[in-house]
């Protein structure tokens, strides 16, 4: 199985879990106070996984295939339209010819 893919179930199933827990408890306070950890939790986890080396790395990976991307695309438009300006002038200069 695909770690990604383990990694979703797990979150799942954490989730899963989360909910069973919650209704399992009857006091408000004390669901409430669980409820902040979970989100302590969960912003301490986020800025783990935004300041960690591998998320830097694929961040800057991205940035840098889409300029290579939109780089490839003017190129290719500027060779379009280049093509398209020498059929025009032939066309003219044989036109003329004729």
């Amino acid at each position: 199985m695909a770690k990604t893919q383990e990694l979703l179930y797990a979150v799942v199933g954490a989730g899963d879990l989360a909910v069973e827990k919650a209704k399992s408890l009857t006091d408000r306070e004390q669901t409430t106070k669980i409820y902040k950890d979970l989100v302590k939790r969960g912003r301490t986890l986020s800025t783990k996984i935004k300041s960690s080396a591998p998320t830097k790395q694929a961040i800057a990976q991205t940035r840098t295939a889409r300029s290579q991307a939109k780089a490839a695309a003017t190129s290719a438009t500027k060779a379009v339209r280049s093509n398209a300006k020498a059929a025009r002038s032939a066309t003219t200069k044989t036109a003329k010819a004729g």
